[in-house]
């Protein structure tokens, strides 16, 4: 059941897709604060808007940001292929979408100036903004939504967010500036999930000319869009250097004059570059670190809830024994998460047994931790592997520095040895290297997990049915695919809630992955920076971002 304090939000008709709002409710901007929080509700962001801090009040402008990035390198920023939390967090000050959420959480018109919605729920109408210029200075019009929306359906361009789409009959141009999309079924959901500008990606408005004159390789390394800053210069690995467009479209942003981003994905070495102002922005700290930046007179340290898990993911296309149930949930059930939590991360993560984050509250069982079938059991965890009768085993941990889990994995590693016959032989890459490799499936064992997870469809429809799309590790069971889709597909928000819980029962009695925690997600920079707002999202917003 819901907590009591959230049942208010879903006194209507549970089979009703427009969650009791109407279509003048939905239709804005403005939109009332009733439907705000149905709309969060359905989309499972609610768990995280009571964590939002209070806006900062901005002033001031000018200036040039330097700020390091927890990773080794850009690789993409062609929204169409983003799947990595750290690129959509630069990506989202480039590009637009006809919507953005901001930090309150609650979306507000971009590329489109208002929006109307038919009586029935399934026609969103959509007047855009005129005189908008991509970085180019190619003219934005009906065309370019169009376009970015028939290039994400392609599958042979092959982004990843075309399932996004799936609830899509038809986009129609009515105008130079009116488009109107056609759903197969209502959704008041639509909005959110899929035409903001980040989270959702499927349609954040690319350039036709710019892809048509560049190639896609290319757009993916300097794109164009419409957002407040454009790319001056992308050295891969080394920096990408955004600056402000003149020409954007909302008038006195972004206050800063340019913004240097530089992979930095050692730890120490940005927390020092932080600490003697080589560098005035880090995107992401990690947990040994934050003392010593909590008492930096010069430093402010931000902190708030990560919606995504992290887990060792087992392969069963690599490792034959994996292909054992008993194998997998011995593993999981021999992980002491505690202690984990508190060696590896330094007590800066969330532990738990499976993929449903706090963040999505409206799915939560905290009770997990102990009730879970991967609730630690050392003694439970040696009879599964001694009936599986796979003796020892020897295999690669595939790790990177990035989001703590090179300390985690050098953690887990004799925390597992300790308790079964099992080797675990660290191996580190880059993180842009990692997560190459974790997409393909070229892995044996991974610490790794998910991000910005904001609904349970990212968290296990992403993951866990047969040939999903972040499914590189060979799961497969006709169960859970058959509740996943139903859950997809369900109206009632408590029988959605009952078929989450039963697919996440399911995934973690069969330990694909070995469930570890949630991290929360922390970031500093010195106090010259003004005018940033953490949010739960990754769509980071620079364009209010001065220096004092």
């Amino acid at each position: 059941m819901a907590p009591h304090h959230l049942v208010d939000l879903w006194d209507f008709d549970p089979r009703d897709p427009m969650l009791g709002l109407t279509a003048a409710e939905l239709s804005g901007p403005p939109m009332s604060r009733r439907a705000v929080l149905r709309l969060l509700a359905a989309t499972g962001l609610l768990g995280l808007a009571a964590s939002l801090p209070p806006p900062l009040a901005a002033a001031g402008r000018g200036g040039h940001l330097k700020a390091g990035w927890n990773l080794d390198q850009f690789a993409i920023l062609d929204p169409a292929f983003i799947n990595v939390t750290e690129q959509m967090q630069a990506a989202a000050n480039i590009f637009s979408g006809l919507v953005h959420i901001d930090a309150a959480l609650t979306p507000q018109p971009e590329l489109a100036e208002r929006w109307e919605v038919s009586a029935d729920g399934r026609q969103w109408t959509f007047q855009l903004r005129r005189g908008v210029r991509f970085h180019d200075g190619a003219p934005f019009s009906a065309d370019d939504v169009l376009f970015t929306y028939q290039r994400t359906n392609d599958p042979k361009v092959g982004s990843i967010h075309r399932p996004r789409l799936a609830n899509i009959e038809a986009v129609t141009k009515l105008g130079a500036y009116e488009v109107q999309f056609t759903l197969k079924s209502p959704s008041a959901a639509f909005l959110i999930a899929t035409l903001s500008r980040f989270p959702a990606r499927a349609m954040t408005i690319v350039s036709r000319t710019a892809l048509e004159k560049m190639g896609p390789q290319q757009y993916k390394v300097t794109p164009v869009g419409t957002g407040p800053f454009r790319v001056k210069e992308h050295i891969v690995g080394q920096r990408l250097v955004l600056e402000r467009f003149p020409d954007y479209f909302i008038e006195g942003k972004p206050k800063l004059d340019m913004v240097t981003i530089v992979p930095v994905p050692e730890a120490e070495t940005a927390v020092a570059a932080l600490r003697t102002g080589e560098v005035q922005f880090l995107n992401n700290v990690q947990a040994q670190f934050l003392p010593l930046l909590e008492a930096d007179p010069g430093v402010t340290v931000l902190q708030g809830p990560d919606p995504g898990f992290q887990a060792l993911i087992l392969n069963q296309k690599t490792v034959l024994a994996f292909r054992d149930r008993r194998v997998r949930l011995a593993i999981a059930k021999a992980i002491d998460r505690e202690t984990l939590a508190k060696r590896g991360y330094f007590g800066r993560v969330q532990p738990d047994t499976g993929p449903i984050p706090a963040a999505q509250k409206l799915y939560w069982r905290p009770e997990k931790l102990t009730t879970s079938p991967q609730a630690y059991d050392p003694e439970a965890a040696k009879r599964l592997w001694q009936e599986a009768g796979v003796g020892s085993l020897k295999v690669k941990l595939l790790t990177s520095v990035v989001r703590g889990n090179l300390r985690g994995a050098q953690v887990l590693k004799p925390l597992l040895e300790q308790v079964l016959p099992i080797t675990l032989d660290i191996e580190q890459v880059d993180p842009s290297v990692y997560f190459k490799r974790q997409v393909a499936g070229d892995f044996e064992t991974l610490l790794g997990g998910s991000g910005a997870d904001l609904d349970p469809n990212d968290s296990i429809r992403d993951f866990f049915p047969t040939g999903a799309k972040f499914n590189s590790f060979g799961y497969s069971n006709p169960e859970v695919d058959a509740l996943v889709e139903q859950q997809f597909r369900e109206l009632d928000v408590q029988k959605r809630i009952a078929l989450v819980h039963r697919a996440e029962d399911l995934i973690m009695a069969d330990a694909p992955m070995a469930f570890t925690h949630h991290l929360i997600e922390y970031l500093a920079m010195r106090k010259e920076v003004k005018g940033f707002v953490f949010a739960p999202t990754p769509a980071w917003d620079l364009s209010e971002v001065w220096l004092a």
